[in-house]
């Protein structure tokens, strides 16, 4: 049985992550180690990382400068290089930068099954989100799909800033400032990769997430998950107590609000946004049209029912609980965790692993949140 690790940090956003990368220093140490080899073998070593980041890093420390401090603190805590850990939260950023060719396709390349041109992107094949509501429950759902090499780097974050900002709870590849979870409003959040033609220069994708993960209501929520300067855009899907659920997407430039329960892959839903991105991949429609049938055939209205829908093999070409290709190593997509939130009770479980095989645990969340 994979163990699901879980770290609390208190203090100071330096202190916070200092915390955070003591606390998971070998499974950091890890997952560096298995992103310095994905980017060498196409073509950045860790010396070029900041000349491709610099412009990245400088909008996070004028944007949202506690998470830049947070980054730093996780590195020495850790002790390994800033930007290396950095390159991890704008992965997003620093792959279509990537060298590509036959021998060595970039992730995106691989998933979505065509080549990145100069003009476009294909949409990236990252996550399955869903928020169900009904009388007297709101439920979301969040497989996260991602690289292979990182599988097992998985832990909960429990980031308690204190003065005044809202604790986290967030289950996350280590690397990675928590993006999905729970807050102490009772919001729960997941997100799904996208891409559009205005994507640039600007706050990283993961640190936008981070920023929209301590939205209080749904006002709040689309005004963090549309903060200014961001470097592209994410699906948002947001549930709050009182079962409001609803999505935003969002570009590097523009947002749009979803209103009510549903699912979210890795295209747009919204006509005017998704004219600013690629085609929609087979294996993003796949997932979100099974979603969408297993919603309407089941009503689930337990986090149980929520668990056996992100447990599911049926859609093709790509499963909701989508394995790695044996043949594509550790470039593979594979979903690294799922969560489930019962917002209503303010309850969490996390399989840090597929879900099919990995069992969910209860994350203990006393004394977490003020009542």
């Amino acid at each position: 049985m994979t163990e699901l690790r879980i770290v609390r940090a208190e203090g100071t956003p330096r202190e916070r992550g200092q915390q955070v990368g003591r606390g998971l220093g070998q499974m950091i140490e890890r997952s560096i180690g298995f992103y310095h080899q994905y980017l060498e073998r196409r073509g950045i070593a860790s010396r070029q990382l900041q000349d491709f980041l610099a412009p990245y890093f400088n909008a996070t420390e004028t944007q949202t400068p506690a998470y830049a401090e947070t980054i730093k603190g996780m590195a020495e805590g850790a002790m390994v290089p800033v930007w290396e850990l950095f390159a991890v939260n704008a992965f997003e950023e620093l792959e279509p930068l990537l060298g590509t060719g036959p021998e060595h396709p970039s992730f995106i390349q691989t998933d979505a099954g065509s080549a990145p041109t100069r003009r476009a992107r294909p949409q990236p094949d990252r996550c399955s989100t869903f928020a169900v509501s009904g009388p007297g429950f709101t439920l979301l759902g969040h497989n996260e799909q991602w690289l292979a090499g990182d599988e097992g780097n998985v832990a909960v974050v429990v980031d308690v800033p204190g003065r005044g900002f809202p604790s986290v709870v967030s289950p996350t590849v280590v690397c990675c400032l928590p993006a999905v979870g729970m807050n102490e409003y009772g919001g729960v959040q997941g997100i799904q990769s996208l891409v559009a033609a205005d994507d640039g220069v600007g706050v990283p994708r993961v640190l936008v997430s981070r920023n929209s993960l301590e939205a209080s209501d749904r006002l709040d929520a689309v005004r963090r998950a549309a903060m200014p300067n961001r470097a592209g855009g994410y699906g948002h899907v947001f549930a709050f107590p009182g079962g409001d659920t609803f999505i935003v997407e969002t570009t590097a430039t523009q947002h749009s609000l979803l209103s009510g329960s549903g699912p979210h892959t890795n295209h747009y839903l919204d006509p005017a946004l998704g004219e600013a991105g690629p085609p929609p991949s087979l294996g993003s429609v796949s997932r979100y049209e099974r979603l969408l049938a297993l919603i309407e055939e089941r009503h689930p209205d337990t986090p149980e029912g929520v668990m056996d829908i992100l447990r599911d093999h049926g859609g093709r070409p790509q499963a909701i609980c989508r394995h790695p290709d044996p043949q594509d190593g550790d470039d593979a997509a594979s979903v690294l965790f799922s969560m489930v939130c019962d917002v209503e009770a303010g309850l969490m479980w996390v399989a840090p692993g597929n879900p099919c095989t990995t069992e969910y645990e209860a994350v203990d969340l006393t004394g977490v949140f003020a009542s």
